[in-house]
């Protein structure tokens, strides 16, 4: 089984990467195998951007039989505690778009430059719909931004435009190159933070990449070290 294990940040796959050296033969610094799967970890760099470039350059893209996306979010609820797992299913770009005079938001969908509805869009979301790969973690939605929201202003005008759990500056992005690559896809994300205004000194970092790394190896969630 042939899988790509994508982050925007070496630190936040550190733990798995470690484990891969450890567990795997390493056949080149990006490409690790023990087997029964072929591993390439890929660091795209933070952003939308970045992961649009470097998803772009992967010509031999269709060859994976699945891609695994790990990283952080912050959540915009409480249901889920920090340091806690889930599994993003739904995404969509939270500020790509046009700003209003009256302040308010236009996203491409609503100024009629993208259809909503035609793949990999469905009601102007991007939704990971396939099953041959799951998890046992929470199912969430997620946002995508430019600019992480660290204004109770900018926080309540995501929230009253689109109902959502988790923000990341990736998700939206990694969704639509393995929709359109027609790639199954695993996107799980670790609580480092509640989206208020901007407080680094509650983050639980650590804690998330730690947990999230864990889930990445674990076979009872992404079956990385499994033999099935």
């Amino acid at each position: 089984m042939k899988i790509l294990l994508v982050s925007a940040t070496v630190f936040e796959l550190m733990p798995t990467l470690d484990y891969l050296e450890k567990h795997f033969e390493t056949k080149s610094f990006s490409e690790f195998t023990n087997g029964v799967h072929t591993i390439h970890p890929f660091v795209t760099g933070v952003g939308s951007p970045m992961m649009a470039f470097g998803m772009g350059q992967l010509r031999d893209a269709p060859t994976y039989d699945l891609v695994i996306h790990g990283g952080l979010s912050g959540a915009y609820t409480d249901q889920f505690n920090l340091g806690e797992v889930v599994e993003v299913v739904k995404e969509r770009w939270a500020d790509l778009g046009a700003e209003e005079q009256d302040g308010g938001f236009t996203d491409l969908v609503e100024m009629e430059l993208v259809d909503g509805n035609r793949i990999p869009f469905s009601d102007g979301w991007i939704l990971n719909n396939q099953t041959k790969y799951t998890t046992k973690l929470k199912q969430c939605t997620g946002l995508t931004v430019n600019k992480v929201s660290g204004t109770q202003k900018t926080i309540d005008a995501i929230k009253n435009k689109y109902y959502a759990d988790v923000e990341s500056m990736e998700g939206a992005t990694l969704f639509y190159a393995c929709r359109m690559w027609d790639i199954p896809f695993i996107s799980i994300r670790g609580i480092s933070n509640y989206v208020q205004p901007r407080d680094k000194s509650t983050w639980k970092i650590p804690e998330a990449i730690e947990k999230l790394n864990e889930n990445i190896i674990d076979r009872k969630s992404t079956r990385l070290n499994s033999s099935h």
